[in-house]
């Protein structure tokens, strides 16, 4: 799937469909800028002013937007890129990354964070494949635990979100049923957003 370019001013969100905009960090470089950005893109599809917003903080650390505008929201950073996910449809969460390029991070890892069922499909690919196809994996994971609000404190091994299943899949205990999105940014660098969305439209945010 292409990326095409959008600038803000013409940033819409439509219902039924989240909304990944991903943000070049030389233009952007750092994460306060970031979130600088969001407050403006919230307060522009608000129709409010940025000091108006009032984001809060859930139990487990989430910002949120209260009140009656319901905009779920997230951010996340790697590297080179950062990451802001929005939706009409309630809790949303995203990630970025391009981390995991040393053969020894991903084996010391897949043990952590993978569901048996993941580990078997992971033993069954070439080496020169377990680099993406672990970062694939890393992400869908972490964009389903942010939109489920608590991050990795939840433990990911009883989620199971294989490399391109459409929707995460909770083992033992209970969890939101979100739909998963993939994106591939650039070679080494893939991202996901977990929504109840059932599409979800990728654009670079222009400077």
């Amino acid at each position: 799937m292409a990326i095409h370019s959008i600038r803000q001013t013409d940033v819409r969100l439509t219902r039924g469909q989240s909304l990944a905009l991903v943000v070049h960090k030389p233009v952007l470089a750092a994460r306060e800028a970031t979130r600088a950005l969001l407050d403006s893109l919230l307060a522009q599809l608000t129709n409010r002013p940025v000091a108006s917003l009032g984001l809060a903080k859930t139990a487990d650390g989430k910002p949120f937007l209260p009140g009656p505008d319901a905009i779920g929201f997230n951010l996340s950073h790697s590297r080179r890129y950062s990451l802001i996910a929005l939706t009409l449809s309630g809790e949303i969460g995203c990630d970025i990354e391009d981390r995991f390029t040393a053969d020894e991070d991903v084996g010391e890892l897949c043990p952590l964070v993978l569901h048996p069922l993941e580990l078997e499909a992971m033993d069954r690919l070439a080496a020169k494949e377990r680099q993406l196809a672990f970062r694939r994996y890393w992400v869908r994971k972490e964009a389903a635990l942010k939109a489920m609000g608590t991050g990795f404190l939840r433990d990911p091994r009883h989620l199971i979100v294989g490399q391109d299943d459409a929707q995460a899949a909770w083992t033992g205990q209970e969890g939101g049923r979100f739909n998963l999105h993939n994106q591939s940014i650039e070679a080494g660098c893939v991202a996901a957003v977990a929504s109840a969305d059932a599409d979800c439209r990728w654009y670079e945010l222009q400077a």
